[in-house]
């Protein structure tokens, strides 16, 4: 948007953009947690590997770990946030959009 017409405009499309931010935050919060729960079942699986063991045993070892309950309900959470943000921001940069229209 080239300028504002209204500083209700301005004000929804700041906000947008802080929740966009928040939004996006949460992403890499919810990638971070993915890759941990990804790296300990690969560690887990060469462990078991080392000792002649199956994948399927170790699959099954790794997810009863607290770490990756962790790891899984991180992902989950930050997930929730990072719709829950963009979907705000979406509403956001609406009201912007009709507020732009409404006063032309």
């Amino acid at each position: 948007m080239a300028g504002f017409h209204s500083e209700a405009e301005k004000a929804a499309l700041s906000l947008a953009e802080a929740m966009d931010e928040k939004a996006f935050t949460a992403m890499r919060e919810a990638e971070e947690a993915a890759a941990r729960f990804r790296i300990g079942k690969q560690r887990t699986r060469l462990q078991f590997q080392q000792r002649g063991l199956t994948r399927a045993d170790a699959d099954i070892r790794w997810s009863g770990t607290s770490d990756a309950k962790k790891a899984l309900a991180d992902n989950g959470w930050y997930m929730q946030q990072a719709i829950m943000y963009h979907s705000a921001a979406a509403a956001l940069y609406a009201r912007a959009l009709y507020l732009r229209n409404s006063e032309t």
